[in-house]
């Protein structure tokens, strides 16, 4: 098997390899590092890559395999991690001009989590800065590229977890989502993309964006591949105020079942940005494949749809300024120009406003959960675009040129308001540009396993859509 055929393989064909001893972890681990030294200085999609650590790392796991150890299907797996999560004894900038050297004095949860599994961290993701944008592009740092055409944005603020899996830099990362960012750079990028129900993973050792808006979620080129992840990080920390104490089911068991008795519905209302016509094209017909696996499509109007993004913004911009007021107060000129005016809007969140859409979040969530009762998911477009050029950022819907940043807010934003579980579907490439386009289904609370089984059914009757590969 070439390295290239290696590092395009799944996280569920690897981890056999390595459990059968057909593969092993060093082997894996030196053709990663290997793609990444090749790609990394084209796409720019890490920050930091972990060698040493990692090479030590697959020694070690290679012995417990050899001992009969096997930690289960993330043995051995090398995983990417956006910057803003912690990892012991690894560099976390943050995308930040601030923390060009703060070294992790321990690992947030999530990332122990997946050591525990067996799982190789082989680099920090880049990010926008602080994690908040959608454009990746880091001054800093550099920007991020998408692998499908370097001229492009990866989306953001997740955009080198995007980036890292579409280039097969990796088979699967962690990124961070409080308006999108995860579920943005999969559909730019054409991976999976889940931002789990609110409180589901840890978020302690993860940088604060908007605290009861931020999501850790998976990026994969698979749903198999984010259902192992999932089952690795999900689960209660009674150290994070935020986590929820409730049973873990299997995905990867469930992952499998059709979906023949699923009622979908298609609601025009939660819509609430102009969506290029070719996305709409595509995601019509994706209607029409998941109806064609048995699902029962409703279109249903949903009488609480303004309400969400009336709310949401107050919360984010509150909490985002109660981040970095220190910071802002002491070293403006430390921050990005997109960053900095950020901050300076939220300055006009009133405390009054707060309050009260804390308040209304509450009751909006229970009217959510009142819509979706009796019903297995919503199924929406992924974003309203392709990726724009990253020397504009300027993206293109309907012949019309609009701004990329923030332009997906609207439409994945509402259900991190909500905390409901969300995954992004690659969906097809667009004709002109051959950009990949996205579905996002979006579940009751703590549902995951039912939206990773709709994107499996999907992804098994549309592989012409997985096996184009970017051409790097």
């Amino acid at each position: 098997m070439t390295n290239h055929e290696l590092v395009s393989l799944p996280i569920f064909e690897l981890s056999k390899k390595i459990k059968s001893k057909e593969l092993s972890v060093t082997e894996l681990i030196q053709s990663t590092l290997e793609q990444i030294e090749r790609l990394n200085p084209k796409i720019n999609a890490f920050i930091t890559v972990c060698s040493e650590e990692a090479t030590k790392s697959a020694i070690l796991l290679d012995k417990e395999i050899q001992n009969s150890i096997y930690r289960g299907p993330l043995h051995g797996i090398p995983i990417g991690i956006k910057d803003i999560i912690d990892c012991e004894g690894i560099k976390t900038t943050f995308g930040s001009s601030m923390y060009t050297e703060n070294i992790s004095k321990e690992d947030a949860e999530c990332s122990r989590r997946l050591k525990e599994a067996g799982a190789i961290i082989i680099g920090k993701c880049n990010t926008h800065e602080f994690a908040m944008g959608s454009t990746n592009k880091n001054p800093h740092y550099g920007p991020c590229k998408n692998p499908w055409d370097v001229t492009r944005v990866p989306a953001g603020s997740s955009g080198g977890s995007g980036a890292s899996v579409a280039a097969h830099m990796c088979p699967g990362t962690l990124g961070t989502d409080t308006g999108g960012s995860v579920r943005g750079p999969a559909a730019i990028c054409g991976t999976i993309g889940l931002k789990p129900t609110y409180g589901l993973i840890s978020l302690r050792g993860v940088h604060p964006n908007a605290t009861s808006l931020d999501h850790v979620g998976t990026l994969t080129r698979n749903a198999k591949d984010s259902a192992i992840i999932l089952q690795s990080i999900a689960g209660y920390d009674p150290k994070d105020s935020s986590s929820v104490n409730i049973p873990i089911p299997n995905y990867i068991d469930e992952i499998e079942k059709d979906i023949s008795q699923f009622r979908l519905i298609h609601c025009p209302d939660l819509i609430q940005t102009e969506i290029d016509s070719e996305i709409f094209s595509s995601f019509e017909n994706s209607l029409k494949i998941l109806q064609d696996l048995g699902a029962k499509i409703e279109t249903v109007n949903c009488p609480i749809a303004s309400e969400i993004n009336k709310y949401r913004k107050p919360i984010a911009d509150a909490e985002l300024l109660s981040v970095h007021r220190e910071n802002l107060e002491k070293s403006p000129e430390k921050f990005g120009e997109d960053v900095l005016e950020r901050l300076e809007n939220a300055k006009y969140a009133s405390i009054d406003l707060y309050i009260e859409a804390c308040k209304q979040k509450v009751i909006i969530r229970r009217k959510m959960e009142e819509f979706l009762q009796g019903f297995d998911a919503i199924v929406l477009p992924g974003y309203p675009c392709v990726a724009a050029p990253i020397e504009t950022t300027m993206a293109e819907v309907n012949g019309k040129k609009v701004p990329f940043m923030g332009l997906s807010r609207d439409l994945t934003g509402p259900y991190n308001f909500v905390g409901f579980p969300a995954i992004s579907v690659p969906s097809g490439f667009s004709k002109k540009e051959k950009l990949p386009m996205a579905i996002q289904i979006v579940g009751m609370p703590y549902s995951e396993a039912h939206i990773l089984r709709i994107a499996n059914a999907y992804e098994s009757v549309t592989p012409e859509i997985r096996n184009i590969k970017p051409v790097l």
